[in-house]
């Protein structure tokens, strides 16, 4: 099987000491592609220099929202954003959990990023945690439909997935959480919603599935997830194997020359 983690932070401490026993059990694993998102310029920056560095990590930049107070100007961002390499905007959004920054500047600073995105043609990567209705005034006003874009470590449920797919025909990014006993409504949202829209990520190295539950994620757990959505659909994980990494083809379209596309 080949698959796609389409969101990592291979960038952190965490992987620091075994980066490449890291990458080389993904590859054993079949993931030939991992998405890592900056999470603020330090990040973006580090993020480049491993893809540099890997050919399977493919880099995103952009500005979280818990870092959203400490944006500056993001001339930074703009000019990492002309690098050939990114494959994506990110990790963009609003955190209403936490509110590490204020919520008004985190939708600034959101708001910029998707302008950012749509003059040059780059997909985004949404983040958002008990903030659905603010999220979806500022796509109304600054995604237009047909453009990339997916919600990451979706948790929600399936009448939140699919109003985010149906209005803004963005992707849902399915993780380690739907391999937790108690995520009910996760579990029927993932076994309802449209496969087309679904791809796989790890968040690693968060979110580590059942049964690494409480470990350091990494990218070759993403088979895990894998198995977990395909014995929700009542299908066989190759099926969702090739589903999910065609739909993360789509949504990230420079990955093709990682995934053979």
């Amino acid at each position: 099987m080949t698959l796609a983690d389409t969101h990592a932070h291979l960038d952190g401490p965490e992987f620091s000491a075994d980066l490449q026993d890291v990458l080389a059990r993904a590859d054993a694993a079949g993931v030939r592609a991992v998405v890592s998102a900056g999470q603020d310029e330090a990040t973006s920056r580090a993020t480049l220099a491993l893809a540099g560095a890997n050919p399977a990590i493919a880099p995103a930049v952009g500005v979280h929202p818990h870092l959203a107070k400490d944006a500056g100007d993001m001339r930074w961002l703009e000019t990492l954003l002309d690098d050939p390499r990114v494959v994506a905007v990110g990790e963009m959004g609003l955190d209403y959990h936490y509110d590490h920054s204020p919520r008004d500047v985190q939708r600034e600073v959101l708001r910029r990023q998707l302008d950012m995105a749509a003059r040059r043609d780059l997909p985004v990567i949404l983040h958002c945690r008990e903030a659905e209705d603010d999220l979806a005034a500022v796509l109304r006003e600054h995604f237009a439909r047909g453009r990339l874009g997916v919600v990451h470590c979706f948790t929600g449920t399936y009448e939140w997935g699919i109003r985010l797919i149906d209005e803004f025909g963005v992707f849902l990014g399915i993780g380690g959480a739907v391999t937790f006993k108690n995520a009910v409504e996760l579990h029927d949202a993932a076994a309802r919603l449209p496969l087309e829209s679904l791809v796989l990520e790890t968040d690693c190295p968060f979110m580590a599935p059942a049964p690494n539950r409480g470990k350091r994620n990494e990218p070759a757990n993403i088979a895990l997830t894998c198995a977990r959505l395909a014995e929700l659909r009542g299908v066989d994980p190759a099926r969702i194997a090739t589903a999910t990494t065609a739909n993360a083809r789509r949504l990230f379209p420079k990955l093709d020359d990682r995934l053979g596309g």
